[in-house]
């Protein structure tokens, strides 16, 4: 399917209220369409899917590697230094997309087609429903070193913000979102959000200095991100069908050496640095070695539509 035309039964489950007529019409459909491309909201399986069985995986620095597993209504889970591939117990997800760890290893994601962001505890307790107000589609996720949440609401072309204290749903100061989908944080607390459908990145500081774009060049429908440990930052151009590189010093844009990919959605990196892409299309996970090892494709089976990635922090924040 292109990217540039919804189905009709993406459009009928999408849409909250009746197509409007008239200039916002236009905008309307476009919403619909870049949306669609993407994750294509409620629609049917891509393809068959069987049996989970088990899955040798390679070692992630002590970290296991939590994949949404879209289409399925799944997450699952692959062991680090190998073993069975788990489902998580999570459940009535709906269409899951984003994710993220805490410190404590507790698990939240996005339960994008119930409008609304599930956490699933470390230990093993009950899963809850984080107390969020009027999220519309909410996509990308990432936490604080202080256990703040933020949450891309899509939909609503604004990212929120959870209080780690419980304090009341905020909105992150922001100018001109359209469909923000990818989230990450830097070790002072600055805020990067890929805009998805105006093609670029922006910047959100800490010290609330203001929002700037990142100098990103030729970005189609960014939508994951990430950020190592010396600040470089990571975009899925998922529209372009790569990877791109911005480094921290300044030194100039450059594109991940990968092979095949087809609507790369989620990333993560491990401790070591290796980067992980979710392979939207072609129902595959890869990873690309921070040696200069190559692309493998990680053991995961009976992916439909793998779209976010989490690998808890080897450190709060990281």
């Amino acid at each position: 399917m292109g990217r540039s035309q919804a189905p009709d039964s993406v459009e009928s489950c999408t849409r909250e209220t009746s197509e409007p007529s008239g200039p916002g019409r236009r905008l309307w459909r476009n919403r619909l369409a870049a949306a669609a491309g993407v994750v294509m909201l409620c629609a049917a399986g891509l393809v068959p899917v069987g049996p989970t069985a088990a899955a040798a995986v390679p070692t992630r620095g002590g970290a296991p590697l939590y994949i949404s597993d879209y289409s399925n209504n799944r997450v699952v889970k692959l062991p680090a230094g190998g073993g069975p591939q788990i489902t998580v117990p999570a459940t009535g997800l709906v269409r899951p997309t984003g994710m993220a760890l805490d410190a404590a290893g507790d698990l939240y994601i996005s339960d994008t087609g119930n409008n609304q962001v599930v956490k699933l505890p470390a230990g093993g307790g009950p899963q809850t429903v984080v107390p969020t107000t009027g999220l519309l589609r909410p996509l990308g996720l990432v936490i604080s070193a202080g256990g703040d949440l933020y949450v891309a609401d899509s939909f609503n072309d604004r990212v929120v913000k959870l209080p780690a204290d419980g304090g009341p749903q905020t909105i992150v100061p922001t100018t001109g979102l359209l469909h923000p989908w990818g989230l990450a944080l830097d070790r002072v607390g600055d805020l990067y959000i890929s805009d998805f459908v105006n093609d670029r990145v922006v910047k959100v500081p800490a010290d609330g200095s203001g929002q700037t774009t990142v100098p990103a060049g030729g970005l189609s429908q960014p939508a994951g991100l990430a950020l190592d440990r010396a600040g470089d930052l990571y975009i899925s151009d998922t529209g372009n069908n790569r990877v791109v590189k911005v480094p921290a010093d300044g030194s100039g844009q450059t594109t991940v050496p990968t092979n095949g990919l087809n609507d790369p959605l989620g990333l993560a990196l491990d401790a070591a640095g290796n980067l992980y892409i979710a392979d939207n299309y072609n129902n595959r996970v890869v990873k690309v070695a921070a040696d200069g090892g190559g692309q493998t494709t990680l053991p995961a089976n009976g992916l439909n539509g793998p779209t976010g990635l989490a690998i808890r922090p080897a450190r709060p924040g990281w």
